[in-house]
């Protein structure tokens, strides 16, 4: 009985670490961040590079399958919510020329000609389409900033695997710069195998540390970890590693949907 109490004692301080969280370690969250923002789902990439947007974001929205009216809504929640955590301008156009960002729902027999619209040939994503339930593309200049992007979403589809609201909340997410996902960074939703819908409180770090004006556009992953702990003193001292749990909440879907 002592030694078992004894172990329950150790494993609550293991677990606790003084009150911190495992992504509110330093060292995780930058091991993260490099999982996440430099390597790269479905493309080999020998020297992969930081990339975000430099320009306010312009969304076209367009839908052809189910409720158009709650597919903005929930769009656009999530969009002011990302702009919130990352300091971006993200707002919508009704003109495609303006934009810069194309979201569309659609059904999942109408999937491949939405991608031969917006993408391109469908072939040449096969193994995205074949395994991914939405998609999600973006192009950089040769400064490795963002200037374009595409989400398709087959609306049924995606209902009859659970996840509607995950395509939404996570394929813009990614087409701000965190394109890969790993099941080895938690909790977030860039892990397959997790359950977490709403962004998390490691992803709304990941976000802020995206945007740190100590990093730049076309940074490699020597000099992103070398300029990495200057993010986390910035984020030390705004309290957002510690208050993140709290702060991701502000604006977001979750909150939004009393979830």
């Amino acid at each position: 009985m002592i030694r078992y109490s004894l172990f329950l004692f150790a494993f609550f301080i293991a677990s606790c670490s003084f009150g911190q969280a495992r992504w509110q370690d330093d060292a995780y969250l930058q091991e993260s961040f490099i999982k996440i923002a430099l390597e790269r789902e479905y493309k080999e990439t020998k020297h992969p590079k930081l990339i975000r947007w430099n320009t306010p974001i312009k969304l076209f929205f367009e839908s052809d399958g189910g409720d158009a009216s709650l597919q903005k809504e929930l769009l656009s929640v999530h969009a002011q919510h990302l702009a919130h955590i990352t300091g971006l301008s993200i707002d919508f156009t009704k003109e495609p020329k303006d934009a810069n960002i194309f979201v569309i729902f659609t059904t999942y027999d109408n999937l491949e000609n939405k991608v031969r619209q917006y993408i391109g040939d469908p072939e040449k994503i096969r193994a995205a389409l074949d395994e991914a339930i939405c998609l999600g593309n973006f192009r950089h200049n040769k400064q490795y900033e963002i200037t374009r992007g595409s989400i398709i979403i087959p609306v049924d589809h995606a209902r009859r695997k659970a996840r509607f609201l995950d395509c939404i909340i996570e394929e813009i997410t990614q087409l701000l710069g965190l394109p890969n996902d790993s099941n080895e960074v938690f909790p977030s939703i860039f892990n397959d195998v997790s359950i977490d819908t709403y962004l998390s409180p490691l992803d709304y770090l990941l976000l802020k540390a995206l945007y740190s004006p100590r990093l730049t556009p076309g940074m490699n992953v020597q000099q992103t970890r070398a300029a990495f702990p200057g993010v986390l003193t910035d984020l030390h001292a705004n309290q957002d590693i510690e208050n993140a749990a709290q702060r991701v909440q502000k604006y977001s879907l979750k909150t939004h949907l009393g979830d």
